[in-house]
């Protein structure tokens, strides 16, 4: 399309190998297409560059989660919350962290963290510091955050990338549509300059095994190696 663009912005309309329809739709089908593609790849590049943020929010939250069932563990140990962990859902882990690989066992595990503390400090139970839910809560808040605009995020890419499937589509139909239209009008008998005035409009050739057999090496070698299917 761009080769064709550039031939009808040098060349009078009444000299070129297709209409002043199919000039106005080529603009119009080329804009469309590329500031689809610009949008597709602005998406792409924020979406990369936001995930940064997203992995350290997460980083972030399960260190604080993690470090604060160690010393809930440790604290129950110590005797000091004596069947505590009960509020917490952790009675099968034996003292052990569970998974928190995931986004969602981050998630999971994080809330069941901070609903167990609430219940355990309204039962008469004391507060843990170090850290403090408090700083749990934040971190995790600050995790879920990044995760809802992550996802926002992907949405917006798939979408995007669905929408130029479609048109890219459409977009082949109206190139296999003017390229017939270009090859209709040019005026030669002669197959090898019909396709070099082609070429200057975009169109190139591969040349199939039975074709390249009549054809010398010169020949060959000035051609454009490009088949449009």
């Amino acid at each position: 399309m761009e080769a064709a663009s550039k031939k009808a912005n040098t060349t009078p309309a009444g000299k070129l190998a297709f209409s002043y329809k199919t000039i106005e739709e080529l603009r119009t089908v080329k804009n469309k297409f590329e500031n689809l593609l610009k949008l597709y790849e602005q998406n792409i590049k924020i979406q990369s560059e936001k995930n940064q943020d997203y992995k350290i929010a997460m980083e972030k939250a399960r260190m604080y989660v993690s470090h604060f069932i160690q010393v809930l563990f440790l604290t129950s140990e110590r005797g000091e919350i004596n069947g505590g962990i009960k509020y917490y859902g952790f009675e099968n882990f034996e003292g052990k962290v569970p998974p928190l690989n995931t986004e969602e066992e981050l998630l999971f595990w994080g809330n069941k963290v901070v609903e167990g503390e609430q219940k355990r400090i309204q039962s008469g139970g004391s507060a843990i510091y170090n850290p403090s839910i408090a700083l749990v809560r934040i971190k995790l808040e600050e995790f879920k955050d990044a995760a809802m605009y992550q996802q926002n995020l992907k949405r917006n890419t798939s979408r995007t990338y669905d929408k130029m499937q479609e048109l890219r589509k459409s977009t082949n139909d109206f190139i296999s549509q003017m390229w017939n239209e270009i090859e209709e009008n040019i005026k030669t008998d002669v197959p090898k300059h019909k396709r070099q005035l082609a070429q200057e409009y975009g169109i190139v050739y591969i040349f199939r095994r039975k074709e390249k057999k009549v054809l010398n090496p010169k020949e060959l070698q000035r051609d454009l190696l490009f088949e449009f299917a």
